[in-house]
């Protein structure tokens, strides 16, 4: 129930609200008694507030006992006497998870060892941070907030600033420094102002203008930015002399190849006027050539006639003559057969040895 309250908790002197805030301020708080939420004033006054009874440190403890239990993490919690041990660690373990994300607790009888981490307690806690949440909604009504600021009972709810958070909402704490810009301002910003083109680009090129247009099919476009060193163009320069040197150098030498062969081939085998013949003319001997030499060069090779199984006969064609000389080889001749005879050796030392056939 929302209602005007003037009760001020001592714990608003750790805050101070700007005079330019930009939206509601409320407060919020959570003891054995409930929740109870207010919105502030500039004054750090009370306006009006809102209390939920039903939401306390016990019930978070419950919620997150059952989670486990129903969640299979802690099975044995079907037990009653089990799970009242598991509230018992649970309520432990929910002071520790202020400051941790998670926690390791031993039971003090039929539990051993349990785990109960922040994201259990979150899961666990979502139908009172939905109630919160709407608690919120009621004191702000149209207006945006600008901030939360939590009082120190909130210590005992592990998760309740990490889901106002992620719901949109600024949760503040003693010493933390005031949202400027949260909810939005009416300052403008610059963010979407034209960005003007420096002139070294080629897309920085402004258009032709409507007058330039000849009524054709054709367009006079501007041309194109040069975006290139200037040192290029001299390296281009040379680069391109350096080639056409080479060019020339390789023709020259090709020339001088063709002109060498050219002169060797005249020398070798002139042409004659009418003669289309590709074969070769035959070279004049040099008249230094020795008379013997030439007939040896031009006299007949000899022929091999092979043997026969009882003679053998040899053409011989001389230099000057070609008188055939037959040569009768001699009769093959066997070798005798050796006389072998058989003989035992002489028992008698000094004697030849006994024939016996």
């Amino acid at each position: 129930m929302t209602a005007p309250d003037s009760h001020r908790p001592p714990w608003f002197d750790d805050f101070t609200i700007p005079a330019d805030a930009a939206g509601v301020v409320l407060a919020f708080d959570i003891d054995d008694e409930g929740a109870w939420a207010a919105r502030i004033d500039e004054s750090m006054g009370v306006d009006e507030s809102v209390a939920e009874p039903r939401i306390t440190p016990a019930v978070l403890d419950l919620r997150t006992t059952c989670h486990l239990r129903d969640n299979g993490d802690v099975p044995e919690a079907d037990d009653p006497a089990v799970f009242d041990e598991l509230l018992d660690l649970c309520r432990r373990a929910r002071r520790t998870l202020i400051d941790r994300d998670s926690v390791l607790m031993m039971g003090t009888s039929g539990l051993r060892l349990v785990t109960v981490s922040l994201d259990a307690v979150m899961a666990a806690t979502v139908p009172e941070v939905n109630r919160v949440h709407g608690m919120i909604v009621e004191l702000a009504g149209d207006e945006p907030v600008a901030a939360v600021f939590l009082g120190p009972g909130t210590d005992a709810w592990p998760g309740l600033w990490e889901a106002l958070t992620a719901r949109g909402y600024t949760m503040m704490l003693p010493g933390d420094e005031f949202p400027e810009t949260f909810a939005g301002d009416e300052r403008e910003t610059d963010t979407l102002d034209p960005v003007e083109a420096p002139p070294s680009l080629a897309w920085a090129a402004e258009p032709p203008e409507e007058d330039e247009y000849t009524g054709s099919e054709e367009r006079s476009m501007p041309g194109p930015l040069r975006l290139r060193d200037p040192h290029r163009r001299t390296v281009i320069g040379t680069a391109a002399a350096l080639a056409v040197v080479a060019v020339a150098a390789t023709g020259l030498a090709v020339g001088m190849v063709n002109d060498d062969d050219d002169a060797v081939a005249s020398h070798e085998t002139p042409a004659l006027p009418g003669d289309r013949s590709t074969a070769p003319t035959p070279v004049a001997a040099p008249s230094t050539v020795e008379p013997a030499d030439l007939r040896a060069a031009r006299a007949q090779m000899k022929r091999y006639t092979p043997p026969s199984s009882t003679t053998t006969t040899t053409t011989v064609v001389p230099e000057t003559t070609e008188e055939q000389i037959t040569t009768t080889a001699r009769p093959t001749r066997h070798k005798p057969r050796p006389h072998t005879r058989r003989t035992i050796p002489n028992p008698i030392p000094g004697l030849p040895p006994i024939i016996i056939g």
